[in-house]
């Protein structure tokens, strides 16, 4: 044969040897157990190249290269699977049935909610959003929800005002703090699983995303699984019982798709001594696919809610009861625990979102929705009494100079009467008190005379009414893709007082006793409203303040993609108009001129610009690096001295700025995935208002601080590795800095007085930013059984834990600096270990899931996670009033049944 003959033969058997290398793979992807049947599933090889995508009744049949290969199968909701396959050339190998795990497993089962109560004047809760992360793939996500979460650990120590949080398209952070409060549709879990999550500025094509990423929470009524999920949970946390029912139709034969879900969470008293639990919540989505371009999608929902709250004290008040869960809040009354602090919420949420396919490469999503209904947080008021706190701290042996009075008080808080709310001696100041009071309603001569209450239970209420509009599209056209919208949002919060409960009293007069103590002389003066002076007021009246909280906003949006087989780069930026104002309904008597009525309208102009690339160097490495300019409108919450009280304007008010980048490396590697990421932010121009009670003034402070800058960098790892088909070793680190690096500027102000009291300069430049544990570590290890059961432990450390400062401790005298300045109150470290088992059974077409999870094994009860320095402080004796903290739950468990069909 000669050599062109050679060459010829060769050519022509070249399809036949190229085949021969060559062997076929068949199965059928199910969930679990070949129960439910999964079409859609994306299967890939380890360059994540796409092999093939399910069939309609999950069966798939894909050629692949003879000898070890390995399969990756994903879809939305489940698990993914990777497998391990030997091919023989030119053969099928049939691969029978390949399970896959939903997503509502263990983790998802265990949503996290983190109340933080401070002794703030305004009483409003502060949550992590951890719990959204359930819907993440990514190990350090679901780490940081479910492991870190409990411990008040914030993503990159950011506040959770940067991060959105979005329902349908619908903005669901509070507009008047920024931050989104779980609660608003707590227990919900089942139908607010199917959410994109991104962490950091990195695009999603939706909207702006702020520096802290955000979480697109979707609700289309034919994404659900079709049937009944039915779970019962048992706890010793927040609360005891949880029951959730959903059924979802999924998409009718007259395309149409209704899913609905209640949830009911309840408890006689919580993990805390004096808490309560008592929730429904309800869901309902329907969805009509008009036709191949139009599809309308209705969701309404509702988290109701009351419940008893336990609250931070001194060390001192934890060793005298010998529990670092003591809660000063609750006493017995009638022989039963009641709280003092309650909280309660009833936010209805209605949302009409519509999608329409202009074309295969144009989509626009619109959505409006309304969002309504009221909140409260009920605490004790008194008038010309004792404070009825029993942690008071005229009230703790530390008051006292002599060692025998020491003792004596020490031996009283073994009775509950003492340690705990004494509702009873209320009642009794409250029936002892026959009072006449003259002028009732500001008419001469109009005397009313009863028995006035000393002592009173006030709800502090938070009611809202907000219309949104938001509209985004996206245009594909070859290698780019164009993304924006216009976003639209129109807010009005009432802030009153109602009178909830007299305690046994006849009525209450609405004055202000601190104005009537310091002016005594002049009548008006001691009007909480001068248009109703000497006004009595009885349960559910509103008194005090009342105000409207206004906020318009209207930003526009745009992002620019370009995208090849290696490379992606992105262009972003958005530009949103802000305003801001006061509206009071009652003219306070020490600021007529400045209470009742409009305020200034506060007009911000800001935008923002983010730009990034990926680069893939192979499916198994890929580079991520974004960046981000932003200037923010002050929150409503920051931009008035003293809303409670009058119209002025925090000074020195202006735009927050925050500049930040980040750069990621992803491994996909057959037995190991995860992400390595480094980060730096600054934040520039923050503002801070806080008001609390001064026991020297007698009266209400105010501090403004202004000019704050902060510093975030650090490191996020997380890495799984696939030890065995069975086993699996997680790895995760979070290892930050977060400092401010300003001396920012405060004005202090009285409530009952326009007088500025000082204006002076903070001492906390390179102080530790508290809230959050900027060192946090954790290892575990999970098994897998081919029999649908798992088990797995997981340990975790925490360190460089602050607590937040007074900064008025921290400013200069005539003398030097405050003896406190300089101290950073870091809290010592603390290890935690948790477990989790769980299994699954099929029987024909029920699928049944039990789970348990147990936290803090070691039942470390030293552990402390937070706290504050009291912002009564006298610099004669810095230590007379000691930091108030918090401590992480000793042993706990959640067990968890569900039941589909």
């Amino acid at each position: 044969m000669n050599k062109q003959a050679a060459v010829f033969l060769f050519f022509l058997l070249l399809p036949a040897l190229l085949m021969a290398q060559e062997g076929k793979v068949k199965g059928t992807v199910t969930e679990t157990d070949a129960s439910v049947k999964l079409p859609g599933v994306s299967i890939t090889d380890p360059d994540n190249n796409m092999l093939a995508v399910t069939g309609a009744e999950g069966d798939f049949e894909i050629t692949v290269p003879a000898g070890e290969i390995i399969l990756h199968f994903r879809l939305d909701g489940y698990r993914e699977h990777t497998l391990h396959v030997r091919v023989t050339e030119n053969e099928t190998t049939r691969l029978g049935t390949i399970p896959l795990r939903v997503q509502d497993d263990f983790r998802t089962s265990l949503p996290t909610l983190n109340i933080t109560d401070t002794d703030a004047e305004n009483g409003l809760e502060s949550q992590t959003i951890q719990g959204l992360l359930s819907s993440s793939d990514d190990i350090f996500e679901s780490t940081a929800a479910y492991t870190f979460g409990p411990v008040r650990f914030k993503i990159r120590g950011y506040d959770s005002r940067y991060t959105d949080v979005w329902i349908n398209g619908f903005l669901v952070n509070d507009a008047e703090s920024g931050v989104p409060y779980w609660s608003n549709w707590g227990g919900l879990n089942d139908v607010m699983r199917n959410a994109v999550i991104t962490t950091g500025p990195y695009p999603d094509g939706n909207s702006f995303e702020p520096v802290g990423g955000m979480s697109r929470i979707i609700t289309d009524a034919s994404a659900y699984r079709k049937g009944v999920k039915a779970v019962y949970s048992l706890s010793n946390r927040t609360y005891r019982n949880r029951l959730m029912v959903t059924y979802s139709t999924g998409l009718l034969e007259n395309n149409w798709a209704f899913t609905g879900s209640y949830s009911r969470r309840w408890s006689q008293e919580g993990y805390a001594e004096g808490t309560f639990y008592d929730a429904h919540s309800l869901f309902f989505a329907a969805e009509k696919r008009i036709n191949d371009r139009h599809t309308l999608n209705i969701t309404a929902l509702d988290a109701i809610y009351n419940r008893g709250v336990d609250g931070g004290s001194t060390q001192e008040a934890y060793d005298l009861v010998g529990s670092n869960y003591y809660n000063p809040y609750w006493g017995y009354q009638n022989g039963g625990k009641r709280n003092s602090r309650t909280r309660s919420s009833n936010k209805p949420l209605i949302t009409l979102n519509h999608k329409w396919k202009v074309d295969e490469n144009t989509r626009i999503s619109t959505t409006a929705g309304y969002w309504f209904g009221k909140g409260g947080y009920t605490a004790l008021n008194w008038y010309d009494a004792e404070d009825p706190r029993p942690d008071y701290w005229r009230k703790l042996p530390s008051f006292y100079d002599d060692p025998a009075d020491q003792e004596r008080i020490a031996e009283n808080w073994s009775d509950p009467s003492v340690s705990q709310i004494n509702w009873l001696s209320l009642y009794q100041a409250n029936w002892n008190n026959l009072v006449s009071v003259e002028n009732v309603d500001g008419i001469t001569g109009n005397t009313v005379t009863g028995y006035r209450s000393k002592y009173i239970l006030e709800d502090r209420r938070n009611d809202i009414s907000q219309f949104q509009f938001h509209t985004q599209a996206s245009h594909t056209m070859g290698k780019w893709t164009l993304n924006g919208g216009l976003f639209a949002d129109i807010y009005r919060g009432k802030n009153f007082n109602v009178v909830q409960d007299l305690l046994g009293g006849e009525f209450w007069v609405d004055i202000d006793q601190f104005a009537e103590r310091d002016f005594p002389d002049d009548p008006d003066a001691i009007q909480n409203d001068l248009n109703h002076p000497n006004r009595i007021v009885r349960e559910g009246d509103i008194y005090n303040h009342n105000y409207s909280s206004h906020q318009n906003q209207f930003s526009l949006w745009s992002l620019a993609r370009y995208t090849t087989n290696r490379l992606t780069l992105y262009l972003g930026g958005n530009v949103t108009s802000t305003s801001l104002w006061r509206d009071g309904h009652t003219r306070k008597g020490l600021f007529p001129d400045n209470s009742y009525g409009k305020s200034e309208v506060l007009n911000f102009t800001t935008f923002g610009v983010k730009t990034g690339a990926e680069y893939k160097l192979t499916g198994r490495h890929i580079f991520r690096l974004n960046a981000l300019f932003s200037s923010d409108p002050p929150t409503f919450r920051s931009s008035f001295l003293s809303p409670r009280t009058r119209n002025s304007v925090t000074p020195g008010l202006t735009t927050e700025k925050i500049y930040s980048a980040d750069v990621s490396y992803y491994a996909r590697m057959p037995f190991i995935t995860g992400r390595l990421t480094a980060y730096y932010t600054r934040f520039e121009d923050l503002t801070e208002v806080a008001s609390f009670y001064h026991d020297e003034l007698r009266s209400f402070v105010n501090h403004s601080m202004t000019g704050i800058d902060r510093e975030h960098y650090g490191i996020e790892y997380g890495a799984e590795f696939k030890l065995s088909p069975s086993f699996t070793l997680s790895t995760v680190a979070a290892l930050g800095q977060y400092l401010w690096v300003s001396n920012p500027s405060i004005t202090i102000t009285q409530d009952n007085n326009s007088e500025v009291l000082r204006s002076d300069e903070v001492w906390v430049k390179y102080f530790r930013l508290n809230g959050t544990p900027q060192t946090a570590l954790a290892a575990g290890l999970e098994y897998s059984s081919a029999s649908n059961w798992w088990a797995g432990i997981t340990g975790s450390y925490y360190d460089h834990i602050y607590i937040d400062f007074n900064p008025v401790s921290r400013v200069q005298d005539e003398n030097g600096y405050y003896p406190y300045w300089e101290v950073m109150k870091k809290q010592p470290g603390g290890f935690l270990l948790d477990a989790f088992v769980g299994k699954t059974w099929y029987l024909d077409n029920l699928y049944i899931n039990l789970s348990f999870n147990l936290s803090n094994l070691t039942n470390n009860t030293e552990f402390i996670t937070g706290g504050f320095e009291q912002y009564r402080f006298d610099p004669e004796d810095p230590d007379q009033f000691p930091p108030k903290y918090y401590y992480y739950y000793g042993f706990n468990y959640f067990l968890n049944l569900s039941v589909r069909f």
